[in-house]
């Protein structure tokens, strides 16, 4: 017996070393090479055995090799861009030879985020989310910001340029309007980074005399994912909703757009290089009709006898002049040009890199405005053994822009197109006499602006900084389980100075009692997160399970110091010798911590997909702080295992969740402001209450649809339906007079949203010599107030003809029941009961974005048109023309309109300049050539894969009825409500560029 317990160890050994013996006497070598479309080989395609954890990757020649068990195996391919394929090998089967991937034109395969670590191929996701492609992105057609690269290829989401002045100023509105007095922007994450998207006045109100205090909303705000280059961006995921952003907690219920950067890839240095030379203009269709007077008669009868003879146009006068404003003075400085330089590549040691160079210089329509950037991108990725990985990524981003002089101005009159509006086209003001611009005689201010060009200078200089570390260590990898701890850590650094400079000498400020202006602005923040996250996946035939957790902590700082200096001496640039000083800032500090898990669940030949999460999440701006409130989120999607007519896959999904909408920094505090008080230093208290119990707004969102791919990979149809109901509304109630108080911001009332999107993209032909992919997208949404928890209905201030007006459907004039729209404009129709006003919606009743690309060959030629319907806004620039402000004169060309509208105005009916905004916009167009190969390698050698020389378009052409420059415009930025007000804005630009862009 003794024997046996000796002998039973040593028999257990050796059975587990003859286990082992056989299992590897088992495996096999599988090789196979991998290739795309003519033959290509394709690199960093992956290569996994269905129900294992067994994967590779190919190389530079696509080549791969795997370690397969014993009898038939099945081999999952993968390839971005491309469709998955399967491959069975056979019993003993050592090579499966080439195996070619086809175009995933449809994006059908595209990875798509679930999780904060986790994501799900395309064709399983619950969600209707959104993928642009780098290609969609800035193939077609040069865009300054990330922003404006998206419209027209996102349904659901209303993108909206705020002016023409270069550098950016955009507003993103994805699925309506959500709320009133929080945020209505989405949440921006680069690789895994929440970064920095506010946006900070320059302090041009100093100029304009447009609002109250150094700077405001009127200030042309330019919002900081300007900074974002686009050519460095690999895709661009969009959660349209809190369904799909509830994973973002407390700041995804405006929606979330992801950003991924580039990669590295394995194999050899892989080089590409873009020069582009263009140039911008005024879209001349858009430009304000003028009136030309014709005689010395009809001057004198328009401003007085006299007048006409005081500007040398006698009764003789065969030829008046009239000057043409716009087109002399919108007109570009020089050529602009973007030069951008990559090479991307890895080692055999497991090192992949990307380094990117940029740097572009827009010169604008605007005399003396510009745009310029330039950036370093370095992204690093390294494997450590087989169990790390970790990937580095760094963006350095320099910008450099003066946006120039536009939008409201009081007085004095300094605005280029309030000027234009008010001086006879018969006026020469682009004339220099001994270097010296004319005096402006037909408006108070005596503005030249031309003169205001060259003397005004208000440089807006950002220097910024995102990087992340993300640490992924593979735990556990036995048999069907994984597990997987990954630390991401990120840092977004803003650093932002803006300054103005108006000298004495500049004809408004030489009527001014303190001739001469300067204002400095320095912005500094600083956006980091850390994430802790851990993996579990179990696959099990016919399941897999994924579980995943973690932590995540967030830090916002942010500090604005604005230094104002009035009565200054000419070359002097020093607010500090100002006769007249002003000082103001603005600081915050906000931290936030967030715990989440979550439940993915693959079954049914991984046809049905189940998704539970929870996010529970505390803020620092919340009136109690360590609070947690909990983001639900469930999910599911099937793909019906029957087939229908042409049908290739059918996919019912739903998709509920909840997310939040943060309060702003400082309503949960009652502020002291400190000052002098009978030339004593104290605090006083502030006028506006703080409420303690203050929280965030809850978005609650149901969202429906199926996903339809016909015609073996030809046709792909996407459908959505949504509901969104948003309590805890944060509005601004009146205390009682007796408190002392005058605003307080608390919880009370609700909205909801619901909406229609739709996506088609097929590729009607696909021949060896030409195809065509054309894209589809169109989404209403309905936005309406259902509560107001007992708060009287209200207008917000802002100015012009009509004002945004919110109620809940208990008073006024509704007849619904169900609540105002919250984007309803109120305007005067000739009284001021409920039933003299017409209300308005400023949001289109659909928008809509059709675009096709074709190849022929060496040749490709793509457009995009967006098209929007419906929609209304306040045309105050039309007012100007009509001669209704302080200096106005009625200068439009059609003197019979301008009157009817003057005279309706007069008689109190401000319908006239409530005008409908549909309109329909040429976004890109873009026609492109590669060079036969054959040329390319004998001047450039062999290692040139391709040389495209290119044409392409930007906002070449608008359609619209409405009267102003652009119906996209807003006065006042990025705002929830009162986005419709058009106040003499910077004109839009179109652009043309000729690229050469080669590949080594």
């Amino acid at each position: 017996m003794r024997q046996l317990r000796t002998l039973l160890p040593v028999a257990a050994a050796t059975a587990a070393v003859s286990a082992l013996a056989s299992q590897a006497h088992a495996q096999r070598r599988v090789t196979g090479i991998i290739t795309g479309e003519g033959g290509a080989p394709l690199s960093a395609a992956s290569v996994q055995i269905v129900g294992t954890q067994t994967g590779t990757y190919t190389n530079e020649s696509g080549r791969f090799t795997i370690q397969a068990g014993a009898g038939t195996q099945t081999l999952r391919i993968r390839r971005i861009g491309f469709r998955a394929q399967t491959v069975t090998v056979g019993p003993g089967q050592t090579d499966v030879g080439t195996v070619n991937l086809t175009r995933d034109v449809l994006q059908l395969e595209a990875q798509v985020v679930t999780g904060t670590a986790t994501s799900v191929s395309r064709a399983n996701a619950a969600n209707a989310v959104t993928t642009v492609s780098a290609d969609q992105l800035v193939g077609r057609a040069p865009a300054q910001t990330v922003d404006n690269a998206l419209q027209g290829k996102v349904p659901g989401a209303i993108i909206s340029v705020n002016s023409g002045a270069p550098g950016g100023g955009t507003q993103v509105q994805m699925r309506g309007v959500g709320s009133i007095n929080a945020s209505t922007a989405p949440l921006y994450v680069v690789d895994g980074v929440v970064i920095n998207n506010q946006a900070v006045g320059n302090g041009l109100n100093t100029l304009t005399n447009a609002g109250g205090g150094i700077s405001n909303s009127q200030d042309q705000q330019v919002n900081r994912i300007a900074d974002l280059n686009p050519d460095e961006i690999e895709s661009i995921e969009v959660l349209k909703g809190p369904a799909a952003g509830a994973i973002y907690g407390s700041e995804g219920s405006n929606g979330v757009i992801v950003i991924r950067t580039k990669r590295g890839t394995s194999g050899a240095p892989q080089i590409n290089t873009r020069l582009g030379l263009g140039n911008y203009s005024l879209q001349t269709n858009r430009e304000l009709a003028l009136r030309c007077f014709h005689s010395a008669s009809e001057i004198d009868s328009f401003f007085g006898g006299g007048t006409a003879a005081q500007y040398g146009i006698t009764n003789g006068t065969t030829n008046v002049p009239c000057y043409n404003f716009q087109k002399d003075y919108y007109t570009s400085d020089g050529l602009s040009n973007n030069l951008s330089l990559d090479v991307r590549g890895g080692t055999s040691g497991g090192t992949t890199y990307y380094v990117n160079g940029t740097s572009n210089r827009d010169n604008a329509i605007q005399k003396g405005t510009y745009y310029q950037k330039q950036s370093v991108t370095g992204n690093l990725g390294q494997t450590i053994g087989k169990k790390i990985t970790l990937q580095f990524n760094n963006n350095f981003v320099h910008t450099l822009a003066d946006r120039g002089i536009s939008g409201n101005d009081n007085n004095p009159v300094v605005s280029p197109v309030d000027i234009f509006t008010n001086t006879p086209t018969f006026f020469n003001l682009g004339q220099q006499v001994n270097g010296i611009y004319p005096v402006n005689p037909f408006v108070s201010s005596g503005t030249n602006p031309w003169q205001s060009s060259e003397l005004v200078k208000q440089p807006q200089d950002v220097y910024r900084y995102i990087g992340s570390v993300n640490t992924t260590w593979n735990v556990l990898a036995v048999g069907s389980q994984t597990f997987d701890i990954t630390a991401l850590g990120g840092l977004d650094v803003t650093a932002q100075q803006n300054k103005i400079y108006a000298p004495p000498t500049v004809y408004f400020e030489a009527i001014s009692p303190f001739p001469g202006a300067q204002v400095n602005t320095n912005y500094n923040a600083q956006f980091a997160n850390f994430n802790l996250s851990g993996v579990h996946r179990y696959t099990a035939a016919p399941f897999t399970a994924t579980t995943s957790f973690g932590v995540r902590r967030e830090y916002r700082n942010s500090d604005l110091v604005l230094n104002q200096g009035r009565n200054i001496a000419s070359n002097t640039f020093n607010f500090t010798a100002a006769g007249v000083q002003s000082q103001a800032e603005a600081r915050s500090q906000i931290r936030g911590l967030a715990y989440y898990a979550q439940e993915e669940f693959l079954t049914l030949s991984e046809r049905l997909l189940v998704t539970a999460a929870i996010n529970a999440e505390r803020s620092s701006v919340n009136g109690d702080p360590n609070h947690f409130y909990a983001f639900p989120k469930f999910s599911a999607s099937y793909r019906l295992p029957f087939s229908l007519p042409q049908t290739d896959e059918l996919k019912l999904r739903i998709a509920y969740g909840k997310a939040g909408n943060q309060p702003l920094y400082g309503y949960s505090f009652t502020g002291l402001p400190v000052g002098l008080y009978s030339g004593t230093l104290g605090a006083g208290i502030s006028s506006v209450y703080g409420t303690q119990n203050i929280n965030p707004e809850i978005s609650s969102e149901v969202e429906g649809g199926l996903d339809w791919n016909l015609f073996r990979g030809r046709l792909a149809l996407e459908a959505t339906l949504f509901r969104d109901n948003v309590s805890n509304l944060i509005l601004q109630y009146a205390p009682a007079p007796s408190t002392g108080f005058t605003t307080q911001y608390i919880n009370s009332g609700s909205l909801y949203k619901s909406g229609t999107e739709l996506g088609l993209t097929a590729q009607p032909v696909q021949a060896r010599k030409f195809s065509w992919t054309t894209r589809l997208t169109f989404a209403t949404v309905n936005s309406r107030v259902t509560s107001l928890g007992g708060l009287p209905c209200f207008t917000v201030g802002y100015f012009g003809f009509g004002d945004p007006y919110v109620c809940d459907g208990k008073g006024g004039t509704s007849t619904s029941g169900t609540g105002y729209s919250v984007t309803t404009i109120r305007t005067p129709n000739g009284g001021a009961t409920p039933s003299g006003y017409t209300y308005y919606e400023s949001l289109p009743r659909f928008q809509s974005g059709f675009s096709n690309d074709f190849t022929f060959g060496p040749v490709r030629f793509s457009g995009l048109l967006d098209w929007r319907y419906g929609g209304y806004a306040e045309n105050l620039t039309q007012a100007y023309l009509d001669g209704t402000g302080a200096d106005g004169t009625g200068l439009g060309a059609d003197t019979v309109a301008n009157n009817k509208r003057v005279a309706a105005l007069n008689n109190g009916d401000y319908r006239p300049y409530t005008q409908r905004t549909t309109f329909v916009k040429l976004r890109e167009l873009n026609l492109s050539y590669q060079l036969p190969s054959a040329l390319t390698q004998r001047y450039l050698g062999n290692h040139a894969r391709d040389v495209r020389l290119e044409v392409a378009g930007r906002n070449l052409y608008t359609w619209s009825p409405y009267g102003g420059y652009d119906p996209e415009v807003s006065n006042f930025s990025n705002v929830n409500l009162g986005r419709g007000q058009d106040v003499t804005p910077y004109p839009p630009a179109r652009s043309f560029f000729f690229s050469v862009v080669a590949n080594f």
